[in-house]
């Protein structure tokens, strides 16, 4: 059962009948009603304790992640409904920002989680109306919760150094190669998605106590930008116009996204997020994506195109910048977490390539099969 209906009623028919497209996939990204609850506790439950949490803590984590199963609103049946409740939870938190700043176009957005694998959020306009579907892939969040992951130990290196003035790209990449499992940890994440599209090859290495703080700000600075990105096509009406420019559309969407996750932090949860208002989630994610790209070019044997409707990640994340008219010593302050986060990444893009350009033919040819039964 869709659970939208409101004033996007138009939306809501359109995302049942889109859904149930894809749903018909063999390869869509539907829960398996024999799937073992109990193996997936088990495996929780020994993560956790592996980073060093309380049995007392597992069992409230363990009793949280069931309680907000249940409560789930369906937007899509059959999708993994925790992916519901983060992308409900998150959905509200944009639009609790778009009414305090008066912004009141997210009355006519409807939601959807699509069942596929990959990374990705998109937008979607419903013909004839001022209504749209903001949705996000399956392995949404599963991505940013790795790469955030994998960010929190690489900026713990050295927490100092990575906005530090003797900053080098050498003595960065020296950082991750010091740290052989942390660098086996980024291969596998960009490896496993560019492949199957999913966490599947993945280990499970949940947040310890001293990185659960960083760990949970950039997941959350990631997912936000993601979302409020797709809700500023929706409010600016992007992809309504044949003469539209989809590259100036992407870069008035993500000063959109900026300027929302500025204001979600101006309600913060019990600490305050940097990586919210510097815009450094963002850049994270995005940076993220093109080294996923990458990794799948290699994998795949694909040549780079330049795309057709999206700038250059280096020219949109430049742009960041602009937002500092508004607050120019707060973000003065602010810049140094997306310097470091930039830095990281930028580290992490250049090892992944040169791992998998060192890689044995024989190697990415075994990849390359698997690809082909996604």
């Amino acid at each position: 059962m869709f659970n939208m209906i409101g004033r996007n009623e138009s939306a809501t028919q359109l995302w049942s009948q889109i859904f149930a497209t894809m749903a018909k996939d063999e390869n869509s990204a539907i829960v398996d009603p024999e799937h073992d609850d109990a193996e997936g506790e088990r495996q929780l439950r020994s993560g956790l304790a592996d980073a060093g949490w309380s049995p007392s803590v597992i069992d409230e984590r363990v009793e949280l992640h069931k309680a907000q199963v249940v409560s789930a609103t369906i937007t899509s049946p059959g999708v993994n409904p925790h992916v519901e409740y983060v992308f409900a939870r998150l959905c509200d938190d944009v639009e609790a920002a778009m009414d305090r700043l008066r912004l009141d176009s997210y009355a006519h957005v409807a939601r959807g989680v699509e069942p596929r694998v990959g990374p990705h959020a998109a937008m979607t306009n419903v013909i004839m109306t001022d209504e749209s579907i903001i949705t996000v892939g399956s392995f949404l969040f599963r991505f940013c919760g790795l790469v955030a992951r994998a960010f929190t130990r690489t900026l713990l290196l050295n927490p100092a150094y990575w906005e530090s003035s003797s900053y080098s790209e050498k003595a960065a990449r020296d950082h991750l190669r010091a740290n052989p499992a942390l660098r086996a940890y980024w291969l596998r994440i960009f490896l496993s998605f560019a492949v199957t599209g999913t966490h599947v090859m993945v280990p499970f290495r949940p947040a310890t106590k001293g990185e659960l703080l960083l760990f949970e700000q950039v997941a959350r600075a990631m997912e936000i930008f993601s979302i409020a990105h797709e809700y500023g096509h929706h409010h600016l009406n992007h992809g309504r116009r044949i003469d539209g420019d989809p590259k100036q559309e992407e870069f008035d969407a993500d000063q959109f996204a900026l300027k929302i996750l500025y204001e979600v932090e101006r309600k913060p949860l019990l600490f305050v997020n940097p990586y919210l208002s510097s815009g450094a989630g963002g850049a994270i994610l995005l940076l993220a994506l093109e080294a996923l790209r990458g990794a799948g070019e290699v994998v795949t044997g694909a040549r780079k195109r330049p795309s057709a409707t999206h700038p250059e990640i280096s020219a949109r994340i430049a742009r960041f910048d602009t937002v500092a008219v508004l607050k120019p010593i707060e973000f003065s302050a602010l810049k140094g977490f997306r310097t470091a986060s930039t830095r990281i990444m930028a580290t992490v893009d250049a090892e992944i390539t040169e791992l998998l350009g060192n890689a044995p033919p024989d190697f990415l040819d075994q990849l390359r099969a698997l690809t082909q039964h996604r």
